[in-house]
């Protein structure tokens, strides 16, 4: 302890002595910011002393308790761990004996067992009183406390679990291992750490070990469950909502879960397909579930490991709910596996056989009738009567005489599309996760895969041919003769504007119009943006933007700010992409950073109103701020592109529930002056290709930010506002078969649909 730099002998002084400046109060943060991980674990039994002794001035607990409270993940020596377990016996509490396993797992060296007996022996008697809440980190810090120790724990745990008979697998397995394999799984919690707790270890932290813990345990215990809710639904074994698992069995089968999706097992997909959908639907006509937790716990750890086959579990499992409030949870956890399926590229690509032949195509007899399923750049299924001619729709007989054929049929055009969607969110999240394929295994996924190559032949990639040479490749075009063949092993990424000169961008724009092809998500047309848009310079100092962004210091960028926002439109959207609410602020997790998007409002769910936008800050996973110029192009364009998205939403896009209230048209006014954003601007390009006739005839001009027909109506190109000679129009679409057909659109979007159906209606 006496080795301490400055900065962490200041914050031992604090403790240990009188109080410091009064003024101190930004030193003690700064100080505890500044601390390592060594250092930390240096200071932690002083601050564990220091909270627990009652007769400890009041300067001394503030800067105890600061000191518990940063986010650095400590580590401990022999001694340090030592003087951690004597800190916390002498005044124990029941959870302090999961701080003692936790440090087993961060002890840099062999730790002293002699030493540790004693103290162990103290916080295994104590966490004793509340077992069901400490049994794995009791389990741990067991055999240190001596064989009576480990055996009065052993039988109390098998009396609390006896109704539990998957958790009680899971305890007899542990007991058979040592005290670090049971503190990986102690280590392996459902929950986020709360506040004073420390940062759980990542998966490469924890080692191979933790990779090969108990895989043969997972698989009995997914089985065992999956056999159980088999005969729930069978009939075999009377139903009752919520009974088929108990709360222990539940965090069993969540870790038993997690193990296997996270080694990728074989044989997880096959269990799961069982497991989700018979946990999420009653076998009676009633809304319940045989277990919401299982169910829940279950799609959660899908969320945190997906896989293909275990995405397609869980939107069977959506599919088939009927909880009103487990189906919303089922919608925020699918939509966040997909996205996170793409920080597993070796995975992303790999789907499920649907029997389709090279053409994409699969046909299934349904008595005289034939069902053909054809897979492109949509799953489509049609009908074929017995001599091959093509039917309008599904014959009547058919689905009177042949139903379970046309059942068939029907679940694997659903699967097919299912397949789509999780394929396309895949592969768009790995803008954010930076994903790269092995060119020998993305090209095989193409020839082989109907369903991935309807939807990558659409895409830009890009091959490194050697060492920092990366060429642009559209599969759907014609390949040119004279392209060399990359090797196996090459790099393949998507392509994104940011990475690409404004030649670049052009070029793949008018390709894709050239085409007339529609890609799967926004690519060739992607809001970008580069680190001198973001209100600073390369090297970090403040410049003003030239589009209205404003200034912004090396961490936040303003180039939102004072862009009035719906705030229902915002958190509606908001929750949909992942982001989350945090005193009063919009965080967004992306990898090991977090965005902060922050609103001059309150922000709560269900809060309603309009706000400014104000600032965009990035931190690091230990608090501290992250320079933006230092973070990717890409994942730097996207975070902001996300921001981009809300800020769209609650303001520029046109919303037809908000269009009528009272004051929404004074919103619009101020937002109409506004400097154009990035969607607007793609928008504006999409337009140049889309009414280029129109545009070379002279009736329809594109300005800065209002498209002009005729000289008298204009659009703008960001709010769809139409006036004509200055005045407001209020502009009715027709519907339906009175609406006007859209030409070639390269993108989905509301606002952009909008805007053409204008111009068309108005000519």
């Amino acid at each position: 302890m006496n080795e301490l730099p400055p900065h962490a002998a200041q914050l031992r002084a604090a403790m240990t002595g009188p109080p410091q400046d009064a003024g101190w109060s930004g030193g003690l943060w700064t100080a505890c910011a500044q601390l390592t991980s060594a250092e930390l674990g240096m200071l932690l039994p002083l601050a564990y002393r220091t909270l627990a002794a009652e007769d400890a001035p009041d300067h001394a607990r503030q800067v105890a308790r600061e000191v518990t409270w940063t986010k650095v993940q400590p580590s401990f020596t022999s001694l340090a761990l030592t003087e951690l377990f004597l800190a916390l016996a002498e005044s124990p509490r029941p959870r302090d004996v999961r701080f003692a396993a936790g440090g087993l797992l961060r002890c840099t060296e062999a730790w002293d067992e002699e030493a540790l007996r004693k103290p162990a022996a103290a916080l295994l008697e104590v966490a004793g009183r509340k077992a069901d809440e400490t049994a794995d980190a009791a389990l741990a810090v067991a055999p240190l406390a001596g064989p009576d120790a480990e055996r009065e724990l052993a039988g109390r745990l098998r009396e609390l679990y006896a109704d539990s008979p998957l958790r009680s697998a899971e305890i007899e397995v542990l007991l058979a291992t040592g005290p670090r394999e049971r503190a990986l799984v102690a280590e392996d919690r459902r929950y986020a750490p709360l506040t004073g707790e420390w940062p759980l270890l990542t998966d490469a932290a924890l080692g191979p070990s933790a990779e090969e813990l108990h895989t043969e345990l997972a698989r009995r215990v997914l089985s065992t469950a999956a056999d159980h809710l088999a005969a729930l639904h069978a009939g075999r074994i009377p139903y009752a909502a919520d009974k088929a698992f108990t709360a222990s069995d539940t965090d069993t089968l969540w870790r038993a879960a997690r193990r296997a999706l996270r080694r990728d097992e074989p044989w997880a997909g096959q269990l799961l397909a069982t497991l989700l959908p018979h946990s999420a639907v009653a076998p009676t006509t009633a809304k319940t579930l045989p277990s919401q937790a299982a169910c829940i716990g279950l799609a959660q750890a899908v969320e945190a490991h997906p896989t293909p086959e275990a995405v397609a579990a869980l939107r069977e499992a959506r599919r088939v709910v009927r909880h009103a409030g487990v189906t919303k949870k089922l919608d925020r956890t699918l939509r966040r596996a997909e996205r996170n399926l793409a920080r597993r590229p070796e995975l992303a690509l790999r789907l499920t056989d649907l029997g389709l032949d090279a053409d994409g195509v699969r046909r299934l007899p349904c008595g005289p009738y034939t069902a053909v399923l054809t897979v492109g750049e949509e799953a489509t299924l049609a009908w074929e009567s017995a001599d091959g001619r093509a039917l309008k729709s599904l014959p009547a007989a058919a689905r009177r005489d042949h139903p379970d054929e046309v059942a068939t049929a029907r679940d694997l055009l659903a699967k097919a599309r299912a397949q789509i969607r999780t394929l396309i969110r895949g592969v768009e999240g790995g803008y954010l996760e930076g994903t790269v394929h092995r060119y020998d295994r993305w090209r095989e996924a193409l020839d082989q895969s109907a369903v991935v190559r309807g939807t990558a032949r659409r895409l830009i990639w890009e091959v490194e041919h050697a060492p920092g040479e990366w060429r642009a490749v559209l599969p759907a075009a014609e390949p040119a003769d004279d392209a060399p063949e990359p090797a196996g092993s090459a790099a393949v990424r998507l392509w994104h504007p940011a990475r690409a000169t404004a030649a670049e961008r052009h070029y793949w724009r008018d390709r894709i119009a050239e085409l007339g092809l529609r890609q799967p998500f926004r690519q060739a047309y992607r809001e970008h943006y580069r680190p001198e848009d973001t209100g600073e310079s390369a090297t970090g100092e403040s410049v003003t933007t030239g589009d209205g962004g404003g200034t912004g210091s090396a961490h936040s960028t303003i180039m939102f700010h004072g862009h009035l926002l719906r705030i229902e439109a915002v958190l509606g959207l908001a929750v949909r992409q992942g982001w989350n609410i945090e005193d009063d602020v919009l965080v967004l997790p992306v990898g090991e950073l977090t965005a902060c998007f922050v609103i001059a409002g309150s922000l709560y769910p269900g809060a309603s109103g309009w706000a400014e936008a104000m600032e965009v800050k990035l931190f690091r996973a230990d608090g501290s701020p992250q320079p933006l110029a230092e973070v990717d192009a890409v994942r730097l364009s996207e975070i902001l592109r996300a921001v981009d998205l809300l800020v769209s939403a609650g303001s520029f896009g046109w919303c037809e529930t908000h269009a009528h209230e009272h004051g929404a048209w004074q919103q619009l006014n101020r937002l109409y002056d506004q400097p154009l954003g990035e969607g607007a601007r793609m928008r504006r390009e999409a337009l140049r290709r889309i009414l280029a006739a129109q545009i070379a005839s002279g009736r329809v001009e594109l300005g800065a930010r209002q498209l002009l027909l005729d000289g008298r109506y204009a659009v703008h190109l960001a709010t769809g506002r139409v006036t004509r000679d200055g005045d407001p129009v209020e502009i009715t679409l027709p519907t339906g078969r009175r609406a006007v057909p859209l030409p070639f659109l390269p993108y989905d979007e509301t606002l952009l649909e909008r805007v053409v159906r204008t111009v068309e209606h108005l000519m």
